[in-house]
This record gives structure tokens, C-alpha cells and sequence, in this order.
């Protein structure tokens, strides 16, 4: 498994990377959104799997994802066009308005209410989530202070640390002679109470250095916590500590969800885009939950 593992998180981590650090190049600028597009698809056809979702209302729903994508993107992108604000406050009337009316458009009666739920599940689920992680990325637009370049793979860090500090400390303790204890065996039977508690510690870890060390994080953490106590160094720490927790316990909520969904779906992983970790939300399940938070504390450090 982790042959195929490696290689695969080795990959997503250069696409990244390059996607990100490409936002202000004249000819990277694209590929964020192209990644970004490329998530909500993928992501989009493993969450109407997992809902049985099909035809017409499996078509809109990713359409309307990406109009919302693409809409968040313009949005965080070109701040000063105001008539931009008006363009996208149709398009979203449009998506509510029309996901009702597509039993209508289908002639179909049988199953819409489940339709018409799943539709907007997966509209709030996924492409909403990732068009705010596209705020993070894109607040240098907006804010002269901080930069989404320093900021989004700093909280992307602290949220994986979560997963890899439980998967490596529930590991070693289902190998050891202790043995570890179930969290959620109903949910997920591999997760164990130890493994919570590596994640949890790896994910304060990150977020502390990070605070100290990461470029532009470093200096507005400083400043948050000048704000949050008499001793500016004493307040970063505790400001990087308080926003790792909540991103980390976020991501935690984030995987036993869809945990929960592939149980009530009776399959072991979401897709098998990624060789040896499953499929897109496999991957992006402890972000999507965490994204509005992202973007929330990055929207209020900017006014700092």
C-alpha cells in the first residue's frame, strides 16, 4: 500500500505547490483554478456515486458546481469589479431556483426530494468548501498584509498533520503490545483513541512552527497576538495553538463524515483516482469541513 502510497501523496503535494506558488505568475496564473475545477469534477462524480445520483440532476450538479467555483474564483480574483458582485448574486438564484425545477425539466416524480437533497448536498459539500480554499489562496488581492501563498499550505499542513500524526501513532500502537483502543468502531473501525492524540499533538506541532518560522504567517501571528495578549510572542503561540486545535478537530469531523457516508454506502473507499489512497474525498475529506474556517480567520487577520 505505501509503494503506491508515496508516490501519489509525492505528486498531489508538486501539483499543489506549483498551482499555488503560480497564482501571480503570468503564465501559472491558470493552473489553480484548472486544479481546482479538477477536484470539484472528481470529487462531484464520487459524491453522486455515493448518492446514487443519475441523469439530469447528475449533469446540473456539475455544471452548477462549476459555475459556483468559477464564480468564487472571480469573486476573491478581481475584488474592485463591483458588477461582479450583481453577476454572481444571479447565478446563485439561478442554482437554487433551477436544482428545484429539474424534476420538472426530467418529468420525474419517483426519488426528487432525494434528488433535490443530494443535489444541494453535494453543492454545499464540495465546490463551496474549495472556492473558499481559493479565498485563502487568492487574499493577496484583497489584503497587502498577508499573503495566500504562505497562508493556505500552512493551514493545508496543520489539517494533514492530523491525518498522518493518527494514521503513524495508531499504527504503532496496533503493532505494539499495548494495542490501542477503538474510537469509532461503528463509524471506522481503524481509527483508535491513540491515534486522535498523535493527530491532535503532530497538528499543534505544525501550527506552532509554522507560526514562528513560515514567511508573512510568522509576522501576522505576531500581530494576532498583540491583539490577544500583553506579550506579543506569549499571544502568537497561543493564537497558532487555538487555530490548529479548531482546524484540527474540523478535519477530524470532516473524515468520520464521510466515513459515515461510505458505510451508509456500502463502499470501502469514495474513488480510486489516487493509487493507494483512494479517491479525491478520501483525500479532501478532513479539508472540505475546515475550508470556511480557513477562510474565515484568514478574512480576519487581513483586517488586523
Amino acid at each position: 500500500m505505501l509503494k503506491y502510497r508515496l508516490p501519489s501523496a509525492l505528486a498531489l503535494i508538486a501539483v499543489f505547490t506549483l498551482a499555488v506558488w503560480g497564482i501571480y505568475k503570468p503564465y501559472l496564473f491558470w493552473l489553480l483554478p484548472s486544479v481546482a475545477c479538477l477536484l470539484v469534477v472528481a470529487g462531484n462524480l464520487e459524491m453522486l456515486r455515493m448518492t446514487g445520483t443519475k441523469g439530469l440532476f447528475k449533469a446540473w450538479t456539475l455544471a452548477a458546481s462549476l459555475l459556483i467555483l468559477l464564480g468564487g474564483y472571480c469573486f476573491f480574483r478581481y475584488p474592485d469589479f463591483q458588477r461582479i458582485k450583481v453577476v454572481l448574486g444571479f447565478i446563485a438564484l439561478l442554482i437554487f431556483t433551477a436544482t428545484f425545477l429539474i424534476p420538472l425539466a426530467a418529468n420525474r416524480i419517483e426519488g426528487s426530494i432525494q434528488s433535490v437533497s443530494s443535489a444541494f448536498l453535494t453543492l454545499l459539500y464540495i465546490p463551496v468548501p474549495i472556492a473558499m480554499l481559493l479565498g485563502v489562496a487568492l487574499i493577496g488581492y484583497t489584503s497587502q498584509k498577508l499573503d495566500g501563498r504562505f497562508f493556505l499550505p500552512y493551514f493545508v499542513a496543520i489539517v494533514k498533520s492530523a491525518d498522518i500524526g493518527a494514521y503513524c501513532v495508531g499504527t504503532l500502537f496496533a503493532k505494539s503490545p499495548l494495542g490501542n483502543h477503538k474510537f469509532v468502531p461503528e463509524i471506522s473501525p481503524k481509527k483508535s483513541i491513540e491515534g486522535l492524540v498523535g493527530g491532535i499533538c503532530l497538528s499543534l506541532a505544525v501550527g506552532i512552527l509554522g507560526a514562528l518560522y513560515v514567511p508573512n504567517v510568522s509576522d501576522t501571528m505576531l500581530l494576532l497576538g498583540s491583539k490577544i495578549a500583553s506579550d506579543p510572542a506569549v499571544g502568537r503561540l497561543a493564537g497558532a495553538a487555538i487555530i490548529s486545535l479548531i482546524l484540527c478537530l474540523l478535519s477530524i469531523v470532516g473524515d468520520l463524515v464521510e466515513s459515515i457516508w461510505k458505510r451508509d454506502s456500502r463502499i470501502k473507499d469514495s474513488g480510486s483516482y489516487l493509487p493507494g489512497m483512494g479517491g479525491i474525498l478520501d483525500v479532501a475529506d478532513s479539508l472540505l469541513l475546515a475550508a470556511p474556517f480557513m477562510y474565515a480567520i484568514t478574512l480576519t487577520l487581513s483586517r488586523f
